[in-house]
Protein backbone atom coordinates (compact mmCIF):
# COMPACT_ATOMS: atom_id res chain seq x y z
CA UNK A 1 0.00 0.00 0.00
CA UNK A 2 1.33 3.42 -0.93
CA UNK A 3 2.32 5.67 1.95
CA UNK A 4 2.54 9.40 2.45
CA UNK A 5 5.65 11.28 3.50
CA UNK A 6 5.03 10.44 7.17
CA UNK A 7 5.09 6.71 6.41
CA UNK A 8 1.36 6.17 6.88
CA UNK A 9 -1.05 4.99 4.16
CA UNK A 10 -2.41 7.95 2.22
CA UNK A 11 -6.09 8.77 2.38
CA UNK A 12 -6.81 7.49 -1.13
CA UNK A 13 -5.44 4.03 -0.37
CA UNK A 14 -7.21 3.94 3.00
CA UNK A 15 -10.49 4.75 1.25
CA UNK A 16 -9.90 2.02 -1.34
CA UNK A 17 -9.09 -0.51 1.36
CA UNK A 18 -12.27 0.36 3.23
CA UNK A 19 -14.27 -0.02 0.02
CA UNK A 20 -12.61 -3.38 -0.74
CA UNK A 21 -11.19 -2.21 -4.07
CA UNK A 22 -7.66 -1.76 -5.35
CA UNK A 23 -5.59 -0.04 -8.01
CA UNK A 24 -4.93 -2.25 -11.02
CA UNK A 25 -2.08 -0.03 -12.22
CA UNK A 26 -0.14 -0.79 -9.05
CA UNK A 27 -0.43 -4.52 -9.52
CA UNK A 28 0.68 -4.62 -13.15
CA UNK A 29 3.04 -2.28 -14.94
CA UNK A 30 3.60 -2.00 -18.67
CA UNK A 31 7.16 -3.30 -18.16
CA UNK A 32 6.09 -6.52 -16.44
CA UNK A 33 6.73 -9.86 -18.12
CA UNK A 34 3.25 -11.03 -19.10
CA UNK A 35 4.27 -14.68 -19.50
CA UNK A 36 2.33 -17.21 -17.40
CA UNK A 37 3.84 -18.03 -14.02
CA UNK A 38 4.06 -21.55 -12.65
CA UNK A 39 5.50 -23.50 -9.76
CA UNK A 40 8.80 -25.39 -10.18
CA UNK A 41 8.63 -29.01 -11.26
CA UNK A 42 8.58 -31.55 -8.44
CA UNK A 43 9.35 -35.27 -8.20
CA UNK A 44 8.05 -38.12 -6.05
CA UNK A 45 10.55 -40.98 -6.07
CA UNK A 46 9.16 -44.49 -5.76
CA UNK A 47 11.91 -45.44 -3.30
CA UNK A 48 10.57 -42.76 -0.91
CA UNK A 49 6.87 -43.43 -1.42
CA UNK A 50 6.81 -47.24 -1.45
CA UNK A 51 7.62 -47.66 2.29
CA UNK A 52 4.68 -45.35 3.06
CA UNK A 53 2.43 -47.59 0.98
CA UNK A 54 3.35 -50.55 3.17
CA UNK A 55 2.79 -48.46 6.28
CA UNK A 56 -0.58 -47.25 5.00
CA UNK A 57 -1.69 -50.89 4.71
CA UNK A 58 -0.67 -51.53 8.31
CA UNK A 59 -2.33 -48.36 9.59
CA UNK A 60 -5.56 -48.25 7.55
CA UNK A 61 -8.23 -50.82 6.80
CA UNK A 62 -10.90 -50.52 4.14
CA UNK A 63 -13.53 -50.59 6.87
CA UNK A 64 -12.45 -47.07 7.86
CA UNK A 65 -11.23 -45.58 4.56
CA UNK A 66 -13.26 -44.60 1.51
CA UNK A 67 -10.11 -45.20 -0.52
CA UNK A 68 -6.61 -46.06 0.72
CA UNK A 69 -4.58 -43.52 -1.24
CA UNK A 70 -1.20 -41.91 -0.62
CA UNK A 71 -1.74 -38.47 -2.19
CA UNK A 72 1.06 -36.41 -3.70
CA UNK A 73 1.39 -32.88 -2.36
CA UNK A 74 3.45 -30.46 -4.41
CA UNK A 75 5.14 -27.98 -2.03
CA UNK A 76 4.68 -25.28 -4.66
CA UNK A 77 1.03 -25.10 -3.60
CA UNK A 78 -0.57 -24.18 -0.23
CA UNK A 79 -0.30 -26.78 2.53
CA UNK A 80 -4.02 -27.55 2.28
CA UNK A 81 -3.80 -28.37 -1.44
CA UNK A 82 -3.29 -31.89 -2.78
CA UNK A 83 -2.04 -30.98 -6.24
CA UNK A 84 0.65 -32.72 -8.23
CA UNK A 85 0.47 -29.74 -10.57
CA UNK A 86 -2.19 -27.22 -11.56
CA UNK A 87 -5.58 -28.87 -12.21
CA UNK A 88 -4.32 -32.42 -11.57
CA UNK A 89 -3.90 -34.45 -8.41
CA UNK A 90 -2.24 -37.85 -8.16
CA UNK A 91 -1.85 -40.62 -5.63
CA UNK A 92 -1.06 -44.29 -5.25
CA UNK A 93 -4.07 -46.41 -4.29
CA UNK A 94 -3.64 -49.81 -2.64
CA UNK A 95 -5.86 -52.85 -2.17
CA UNK A 96 -4.85 -56.02 -0.38
CA UNK A 97 -6.16 -59.51 -1.21
CA UNK A 98 -9.83 -59.87 -0.36
CA UNK A 99 -10.41 -56.12 -0.08
CA UNK A 100 -12.95 -54.00 -1.93
CA UNK A 101 -13.33 -50.25 -2.31
CA UNK A 102 -17.05 -49.57 -2.15
CA UNK A 103 -18.99 -48.12 -5.09
CA UNK A 104 -19.38 -44.39 -5.44
CA UNK A 105 -19.48 -41.68 -8.08
CA UNK A 106 -18.44 -38.04 -8.32
CA UNK A 107 -18.23 -35.16 -10.75
CA UNK A 108 -14.45 -35.45 -10.99
CA UNK A 109 -12.92 -37.42 -13.86
CA UNK A 110 -10.37 -40.05 -12.86
CA UNK A 111 -7.99 -42.51 -14.44
CA UNK A 112 -5.98 -45.33 -12.94
CA UNK A 113 -2.64 -46.58 -14.30
CA UNK A 114 -1.84 -50.02 -12.89
CA UNK A 115 1.55 -50.39 -11.18
CA UNK A 116 1.23 -53.86 -9.59
CA UNK A 117 -1.56 -56.36 -10.26
CA UNK A 118 -1.34 -58.31 -7.02
CA UNK A 119 -1.10 -61.69 -8.68
CA UNK A 120 -4.12 -61.08 -10.88
CA UNK A 121 -7.87 -60.99 -10.16
CA UNK A 122 -7.96 -57.26 -9.46
CA UNK A 123 -10.60 -55.25 -11.26
CA UNK A 124 -12.36 -51.92 -11.45
CA UNK A 125 -16.07 -52.00 -12.19
CA UNK A 126 -17.32 -48.94 -14.09
CA UNK A 127 -21.08 -48.52 -14.62
CA UNK A 128 -21.36 -52.29 -14.26
CA UNK A 129 -18.57 -53.13 -16.76
CA UNK A 130 -15.78 -55.29 -15.32
CA UNK A 131 -12.28 -54.04 -16.18
CA UNK A 132 -9.39 -56.36 -15.25
CA UNK A 133 -6.29 -54.56 -13.98
CA UNK A 134 -2.92 -55.71 -15.33
CA UNK A 135 0.37 -53.76 -15.05
CA UNK A 136 0.45 -50.85 -17.49
CA UNK A 137 -3.30 -50.90 -18.11
CA UNK A 138 -5.15 -47.60 -17.88
CA UNK A 139 -8.71 -47.64 -16.53
CA UNK A 140 -10.89 -44.54 -16.82
CA UNK A 141 -13.75 -43.67 -14.49
CA UNK A 142 -15.36 -40.63 -16.13
CA UNK A 143 -17.31 -38.03 -14.19
CA UNK A 144 -20.52 -39.32 -12.60
CA UNK A 145 -19.94 -42.97 -13.51
CA UNK A 146 -20.39 -45.51 -10.74
CA UNK A 147 -17.14 -47.29 -9.94
CA UNK A 148 -15.70 -49.69 -7.39
CA UNK A 149 -12.54 -51.75 -7.00
CA UNK A 150 -12.13 -55.39 -5.98
CA UNK A 151 -9.10 -57.59 -5.42
CA UNK A 152 -9.05 -61.35 -5.06
CA UNK A 153 -5.36 -61.86 -5.88
CA UNK A 154 -2.45 -63.01 -3.76
CA UNK A 155 -0.58 -59.78 -2.93
CA UNK A 156 -1.10 -56.02 -2.94
CA UNK A 157 -2.43 -54.27 -6.02
CA UNK A 158 -1.29 -50.69 -6.64
CA UNK A 159 -2.31 -48.14 -9.22
CA UNK A 160 -1.68 -44.47 -9.86
CA UNK A 161 -4.81 -42.35 -9.46
CA UNK A 162 -5.06 -39.09 -11.41
CA UNK A 163 -8.05 -36.77 -11.16
CA UNK A 164 -9.13 -33.27 -12.16
CA UNK A 165 -10.12 -32.50 -8.55
CA UNK A 166 -8.34 -29.10 -8.35
CA UNK A 167 -10.21 -27.54 -11.25
CA UNK A 168 -13.58 -29.05 -10.27
CA UNK A 169 -13.10 -27.80 -6.71
CA UNK A 170 -12.07 -24.37 -7.96
CA UNK A 171 -15.28 -24.15 -10.00
CA UNK A 172 -17.36 -25.20 -6.99
CA UNK A 173 -18.78 -28.20 -8.84
CA UNK A 174 -17.56 -31.13 -6.71
CA UNK A 175 -20.39 -33.56 -5.99
CA UNK A 176 -20.06 -37.03 -4.47
CA UNK A 177 -22.55 -39.86 -4.05
CA UNK A 178 -21.86 -43.17 -2.30
CA UNK A 179 -23.81 -46.33 -2.90
CA UNK A 180 -24.55 -48.85 -5.60
CA UNK A 181 -26.69 -48.10 -8.65
CA UNK A 182 -29.17 -50.51 -10.22
CA UNK A 183 -29.56 -48.26 -13.25
CA UNK A 184 -26.36 -48.71 -15.22
CA UNK A 185 -26.40 -47.58 -18.86
CA UNK A 186 -26.58 -50.21 -21.60
CA UNK A 187 -22.91 -50.44 -22.60
CA UNK A 188 -21.38 -52.05 -25.66
CA UNK A 189 -18.58 -54.59 -25.07
CA UNK A 190 -15.02 -53.43 -25.67
CA UNK A 191 -14.85 -55.83 -28.60
CA UNK A 192 -17.17 -53.48 -30.49
CA UNK A 193 -14.28 -51.00 -30.69
CA UNK A 194 -11.44 -53.50 -31.14
CA UNK A 195 -10.86 -53.00 -34.88
CA UNK A 196 -8.86 -49.93 -35.81
CA UNK A 197 -10.68 -47.58 -38.15
CA UNK A 198 -14.15 -48.78 -37.18
CA UNK A 199 -16.72 -47.83 -34.55
CA UNK A 200 -20.31 -49.03 -34.14
CA UNK A 201 -22.91 -46.91 -35.89
CA UNK A 202 -25.48 -44.90 -33.96
CA UNK A 203 -23.29 -44.54 -30.89
CA UNK A 204 -23.87 -41.22 -29.16
CA UNK A 205 -20.53 -39.37 -28.89
CA UNK A 206 -20.95 -38.53 -25.19
CA UNK A 207 -18.43 -36.68 -23.06
CA UNK A 208 -16.10 -39.62 -22.53
CA UNK A 209 -14.79 -42.76 -24.17
CA UNK A 210 -17.05 -45.84 -24.27
CA UNK A 211 -13.88 -47.82 -23.55
CA UNK A 212 -12.97 -47.89 -19.87
CA UNK A 213 -9.91 -50.15 -20.14
CA UNK A 214 -6.86 -49.49 -22.32
CA UNK A 215 -4.42 -52.39 -22.08
CA UNK A 216 -0.66 -52.00 -21.88
CA UNK A 217 -0.12 -54.43 -24.75
CA UNK A 218 -2.37 -52.36 -27.03
CA UNK A 219 -0.59 -49.16 -25.97
CA UNK A 220 2.81 -50.67 -26.79
CA UNK A 221 1.57 -51.84 -30.19
CA UNK A 222 0.30 -48.36 -30.96
CA UNK A 223 3.54 -46.81 -29.79
CA UNK A 224 5.60 -49.13 -31.97
CA UNK A 225 3.49 -48.17 -34.97
CA UNK A 226 3.83 -44.44 -34.35
CA UNK A 227 6.18 -42.47 -36.56
CA UNK A 228 9.25 -41.31 -34.61
CA UNK A 229 9.86 -37.58 -34.43
CA UNK A 230 13.15 -35.99 -35.45
CA UNK A 231 14.59 -36.73 -31.98
CA UNK A 232 13.63 -40.41 -32.16
CA UNK A 233 10.77 -40.17 -29.65
CA UNK A 234 7.41 -41.79 -30.34
CA UNK A 235 4.14 -40.62 -28.83
CA UNK A 236 0.57 -41.88 -28.87
CA UNK A 237 -2.61 -40.43 -27.43
CA UNK A 238 -5.26 -42.45 -25.62
CA UNK A 239 -8.47 -41.52 -27.44
CA UNK A 240 -12.21 -41.88 -27.47
CA UNK A 241 -12.69 -44.32 -30.39
CA UNK A 242 -16.03 -42.76 -31.35
CA UNK A 243 -14.83 -39.16 -31.65
CA UNK A 244 -11.05 -39.43 -31.97
CA UNK A 245 -10.87 -36.91 -29.13
CA UNK A 246 -9.73 -37.17 -25.51
CA UNK A 247 -10.68 -40.08 -23.28
CA UNK A 248 -12.55 -37.73 -20.92
CA UNK A 249 -13.76 -34.15 -21.09
CA UNK A 250 -11.12 -32.64 -18.79
CA UNK A 251 -8.29 -35.20 -18.72
CA UNK A 252 -6.06 -36.33 -21.56
CA UNK A 253 -3.42 -39.09 -21.58
CA UNK A 254 -0.36 -39.88 -23.70
CA UNK A 255 2.38 -42.49 -23.82
CA UNK A 256 5.87 -41.30 -24.76
CA UNK A 257 8.61 -43.68 -25.86
CA UNK A 258 12.19 -42.37 -25.75
CA UNK A 259 15.25 -43.46 -27.70
CA UNK A 260 18.22 -44.13 -25.43
CA UNK A 261 20.77 -41.31 -25.30
CA UNK A 262 18.83 -38.82 -27.44
CA UNK A 263 17.37 -35.69 -25.87
CA UNK A 264 13.94 -34.68 -27.06
CA UNK A 265 13.38 -31.32 -28.74
CA UNK A 266 12.53 -28.61 -26.18
CA UNK A 267 8.88 -27.65 -25.90
CA UNK A 268 6.62 -25.69 -23.62
CA UNK A 269 2.86 -25.35 -23.34
CA UNK A 270 0.19 -23.53 -21.36
CA UNK A 271 -1.17 -26.90 -20.20
CA UNK A 272 0.09 -28.97 -17.27
CA UNK A 273 1.02 -32.62 -16.96
CA UNK A 274 1.86 -35.27 -14.40
CA UNK A 275 4.39 -37.82 -15.64
CA UNK A 276 4.61 -41.45 -14.47
CA UNK A 277 7.68 -43.54 -15.35
CA UNK A 278 6.22 -46.74 -16.75
CA UNK A 279 9.57 -48.20 -17.80
CA UNK A 280 13.26 -47.36 -17.82
CA UNK A 281 15.42 -44.56 -16.48
CA UNK A 282 16.38 -41.13 -17.69
CA UNK A 283 16.68 -37.44 -17.02
CA UNK A 284 14.31 -34.57 -17.72
CA UNK A 285 14.89 -30.84 -17.71
CA UNK A 286 11.82 -28.86 -16.65
CA UNK A 287 12.52 -25.15 -16.51
CA UNK A 288 15.40 -24.75 -14.06
CA UNK A 289 14.79 -28.16 -12.49
CA UNK A 290 16.78 -31.28 -13.44
CA UNK A 291 15.03 -34.57 -12.67
CA UNK A 292 16.68 -38.00 -12.69
CA UNK A 293 13.94 -40.58 -12.85
CA UNK A 294 13.42 -44.33 -12.63
CA UNK A 295 10.58 -46.83 -12.79
CA UNK A 296 7.39 -45.83 -10.89
CA UNK A 297 8.62 -42.31 -10.15
CA UNK A 298 6.18 -39.43 -10.67
CA UNK A 299 7.10 -35.87 -11.57
CA UNK A 300 5.23 -32.76 -12.64
CA UNK A 301 5.48 -30.77 -15.86
CA UNK A 302 4.09 -27.34 -14.93
CA UNK A 303 2.80 -25.02 -17.62
CA UNK A 304 5.08 -22.71 -19.61
CA UNK A 305 8.33 -24.36 -18.61
CA UNK A 306 10.73 -25.58 -21.28
CA UNK A 307 10.85 -29.39 -21.13
CA UNK A 308 13.24 -32.00 -22.52
CA UNK A 309 13.56 -35.73 -21.79
CA UNK A 310 16.45 -38.15 -22.35
CA UNK A 311 16.46 -41.89 -21.68
CA UNK A 312 19.57 -43.43 -20.14
CA UNK A 313 18.26 -46.99 -20.63
CA UNK A 314 16.51 -48.75 -23.48
CA UNK A 315 12.71 -49.04 -23.47
CA UNK A 316 12.11 -45.87 -21.45
CA UNK A 317 8.42 -45.00 -21.52
CA UNK A 318 6.60 -42.14 -19.82
CA UNK A 319 2.85 -42.01 -19.19
CA UNK A 320 1.54 -38.43 -19.20
CA UNK A 321 -1.73 -37.17 -17.72
CA UNK A 322 -2.56 -33.65 -18.91
CA UNK A 323 -5.19 -30.93 -18.77
CA UNK A 324 -4.60 -30.02 -22.44
CA UNK A 325 -8.26 -30.52 -23.30
CA UNK A 326 -9.30 -27.93 -20.70
CA UNK A 327 -7.06 -25.34 -22.31
CA UNK A 328 -8.04 -26.33 -25.85
CA UNK A 329 -11.75 -25.97 -25.14
CA UNK A 330 -11.14 -22.60 -23.50
CA UNK A 331 -9.04 -21.57 -26.55
CA UNK A 332 -6.04 -21.04 -24.27
CA UNK A 333 -3.85 -23.96 -25.40
CA UNK A 334 -0.55 -22.58 -26.73
CA UNK A 335 2.37 -24.81 -27.66
CA UNK A 336 5.93 -23.90 -28.59
CA UNK A 337 8.70 -26.18 -29.82
CA UNK A 338 9.36 -28.89 -32.41
CA UNK A 339 7.75 -26.84 -35.13
CA UNK A 340 4.59 -25.96 -33.21
CA UNK A 341 3.92 -22.35 -32.28
CA UNK A 342 0.57 -20.84 -31.45
CA UNK A 343 -2.90 -21.49 -30.19
CA UNK A 344 -4.86 -24.66 -30.95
Amino acid sequence: MATSSNGKPDAFHVDMKNANVGALWERYSRNDDDAPRSEPAFQWKWRDVEPLIDQAVRETGMDTAERRVIQMKNPGFPETATCATSNINCGFQILMPGERARPHRHTMNALRFVVEDGGGNAETIVDGKHCPMAPGDMIVTPAWTWHEHAHDGTSRVIWLDALDVPIVDHLGAAFFEPGRSNEYPDLLPDSAFATAGFAPGRVAPGGHSPLFRYTWDAALDALQGAKPSSDGARQVRYINPVTGGPIMSLLDAYLLGLEKGRETAPYRTTSNAACFVAEGEGVSSVGDTAISWGKNDVFSLPHWQWVTHKATTASARLFLITDREVFRRLELLWDEGDGAVGFH
